[in-house]
């Protein structure tokens, strides 16, 4: 349901941390307070015209310290301070790609129906399952009338010119003084966008969406609230990617149970949650043949199916006040089931393959938890949060033997290759025994000034893709065409991080700086195991890579923010956010030689990382995929006096070059750019919103350093200059 209206012109172009937070229920305003996290609230998404939530995440200002990879207009992959692909799940419904390379974990939720957004930039949070960094949205709640029955509803629509992006939205609402519902729809359609310099970049795309919410108050303190999502989108061009997405399906399912006065707490909270993912893909559109010429060069035919499961629950009893002194204790579970089939043909020499599969089989991920928190003020100027989980991760194959007797593109019937031979090892059960601990602090220096402290371990254990994927088509790096290899023998990576940073919110002047270091130990990175060169000059088309853990990575980074109300109706902005990882241990202990009929993967002790693919490296290395200093400047300008009907922000975004990359496999230099965008919005009556602006408005071409980018020059660029507008009527 869409925000009160003075709540939504407060929020429209605004990253006020304190007022975004205030807008939060208690039973959030915990986590939003903490160490390292920053809060988007929803009228964003409607005043920037965002599409999933992934996209509102790379546009607002609000979120610091976050890079996203656009793999389409509607397909955004956030990444924390460094986050690999993959690996940032989201709420506590635990929301996680079906496919890492193509859909997202936030590609699913659209930025209008939710509440807002939760960014925890560290392991500082013991509720959201094992992780280092976690993204936390809250859906709109269903309303309630202390008046007695009433519905309403609302129609919008916006439009992009780059692209010819069309986005309509039907929205109603009602309820009455204990109970509430929602239903919305959304269609959402888009061609090609072009560059700064015309090239066109095949992004069209056909989504639609559903939502339905009922809630009920059971009692004064007992309330329910029932969610279903559905997502249908058909003909996704992914450019950069090994595949489009010719259909997928989504639908989540999410139960919330709240009471208020369970009698032996002072708060208990209940959620339950079913998403099911599944979708089709292939690579033989005609733009992604343009593309990728490889592809015809080896007559290469492909096709990809996926299946998606996640399913568990969370239950939590609170004692004390949210908003002060609390003792959280609870106990969670998370199921995970993933299959991805991969079939493919084509000839690369005299090697032809026919109908191949380079799968991630069957296979599961049951994580049951418990967890603890507490925060409270420790005398006048003292808060203190801590927290801490322990948790027992198991993974396992549950595929067809017969299916994974023969696979991958290097499989013949006379002399197969098993799924045990390409990972190195046939004893694919997995038990990790897992734990967390935090503790943060927040002294009031003086009045409006904070100085803030955090230390926080954390484990997890690899994903499903990092264990079993066998020989997979995924672009997970820059330079694309890549296959991954899993190992069911990787080790749990861990991770030791401290936050320091001050905040300052003195009347007109709201500012903050932090500073961050973390060590990682057993860091899951990949291992360079082997090139492919093409025609016409033997450049390198196709690298071959393996997860592998190193022993030590670092990360260390700053983020900066600060605005100030120069005037009534001007407020200038800043933020500045950085980020260096490091493989301190890249030689590692042994090199991996690739799996081959008849003989299977080996680790050769004594050789380093990498030995076998040509390509050498440096004992130390930067880290793969990590987004440049960038930074964000902009002036807002809005009524002078009174409740603001209209605003107008123009803000520059600056990206730095990036020259730390990964040598050993072939990440190359990127350099910087600068874009500038004007957005604003008005209020023309009390149930009309209008909404304009200008994206990329000096028509600059571009490319962000995780787009794609080949040996031989072929490069996705993001869109060049983009116009839009849109209009929301409520009633």
């Amino acid at each position: 349901m869409p925000a009160a209206a003075s709540e939504l012109e407060s929020t429209l172009l605004r990253t006020d941390a304190s007022l975004a937070r205030s807008l939060l229920p208690p039973e959030r305003y915990s986590q939003a307070v903490g160490v390292g996290a920053d809060v988007v609230a929803v009228p964003e998404a409607v005043a920037r015209s965002t599409t999933d939530t992934g996209n509102l995440l790379g546009t607002s200002p609000s979120a610091v310290g976050l890079g996203v990879q656009r793999r389409n207009p509607i397909v955004n992959d956030p990444r924390i301070r460094g986050s690999r692909i993959g690996r940032l799940p989201a709420s506590g419904s635990f929301w996680f790609p079906a496919r890492m390379d193509l859909d997202t974990t936030l590609s699913k939720i659209d930025s209008r129906i939710i509440e807002d957004v939760i960014t925890i930039k560290g392991p500082y949070a013991a509720r959201y399952g094992p992780g280092f960094s976690f993204v936390d949205f809250r859906l709109q709640p269903t309303p309630r009338y202390e008046d007695g029955f009433e519905t309403h509803g609302s129609t919008s629509v916006d439009y992009q010119s780059n692209g010819e992006r069309w986005y309509g939205r039907q929205m109603l609402w009602g309820g009455g003084a204990d109970w509430g519902f929602r239903a919305g729809y959304g269609h959402r359609t888009g061609n090609d966008y072009s560059t700064g310099d015309g090239l066109g970049i095949p992004s069209s795309h056909n989504s639609r969406d559903a939502e339905l919410a009922l809630g009920g108050d059971v009692t004064a303190d007992r309330h329910v609230e029932f969610h279903y999502l559905r997502q249908d989108q058909t003909t996704v061009e992914l450019p950069g990617q090994a595949f489009d997405i010719d259909m997928l399906y989504t639908d989540g399912f999410e139960l919330r149970y709240a009471d208020d006065d369970p009698g032996y707490a002072d708060r208990l909270a209940v959620e339950a949650w079913y998403n099911r993912t599944r979708f089709d893909g292939s690579a033989q559109r005609e733009g992604k043949r343009r593309q990728f010429p490889y592809y015809d060069f080896i007559n290469f035919v492909g096709r990809t199916d996926v299946e998606s499961v996640s399913t568990g629950f969370s239950l939590a009893a609170t004692w004390g006040c949210e908003a002060c002194e609390h003792l959280t204790a609870g106990v969670d579970l998370r199921y995970a089931r993933q299959e991805l089939n991969e079939i493919t043909s084509g000839r690369v020499g005299f090697n032809i393959w026919q109908d191949a599969n380079s799968p991630v089989p069957r296979s599961d991920l049951a994580n049951p938890g418990l967890f603890v928190e507490y925060a409270a003020p420790a005398g006048d100027r003292w808060q203190i949060t801590s927290g801490a989980r322990v948790d027992l991760a198991s993974a396992n194959v549950r595929d067809d033997p017969q299916k994974l007797a023969s696979l991958g593109t290097l499989s013949q019937p006379l002399n197969p290759i098993s799924l045990g031979d390409i990972l190195g090892s046939d004893d694919f059960s997995r038990t990790m025994a897992l734990w967390a601990a935090y503790v943060t602090g927040q002294y009031q220096v003086a009045e409006g000034c904070t100085a803030e402290l955090a230390i926080g371990y954390a484990e997890r254990p690899p994903t499903l893709t990092e264990l079993y994927a066998a020989q997979t088509f995924m672009f997970v790096l820059q330079n694309g065409l890549n296959t991954v290899t899993g190992d069911p023998r990787l080790r749990p990576e861990r991770l030791l991080q401290t936050d320091i940073g001050l905040k300052l919110d003195q009347g007109p002047i709201r500012a903050g700086v932090v500073g961050f270091y973390g060590w990682a130990w057993d860091y899951i990175t990949f291992e360079n195991l082997g090139i492919v060169r093409g025609p016409p000059t033997g450049q390198v088309e196709q690298v071959q890579l393996k997860f592998v853990n190193t022993d030590l990575a670092t990360f260390v980074g700053a983020e900066l923010r600060g605005e100030v109300d120069a005037t009534h109706w001007l407020t200038p902005f800043a933020t500045v956010s950085y980020v260096a990882g490091t493989d301190r241990t890249r030689n590692g202990d042994f090199a991996t030689k690739n799996a081959t009929p008849g003989n299977p993967s080996t680790q050769v002790a004594g050789l380093s990382r990498g030995a076998f693919s040509g390509i050498s490296g440096a004992a130390e290395e930067p880290l793969p995929s990590i987004v440049p200093l960038e930074s964000r400047l902009g002036l807002r300008f809005r009524p002078s006096r009174g409740l603001p009907r209209w605003g107008v922000e123009l803000s520059a975004r600056v990206a730095a070059a990036q020259r730390r990359v990964a040598a050993s496999l072939l990440e190359t230099a990127t350099p910087g750019f600068t874009t500038w965008d004007v957005r604003g919005y008005w209020r023309v009556a009390e149930h009309v919103l209008v909404i304009a602006g200008v994206e990329n408005f000096t028509d600059k071409t571009y490319r962000e350093h995780l787009d794609f980018r080949s040996q031989d020059g072929i490069q996705v660029l993001q869109p060049g200059r983009s116009l839009y507008a849109g209009a929301e009527l409520t009633f």
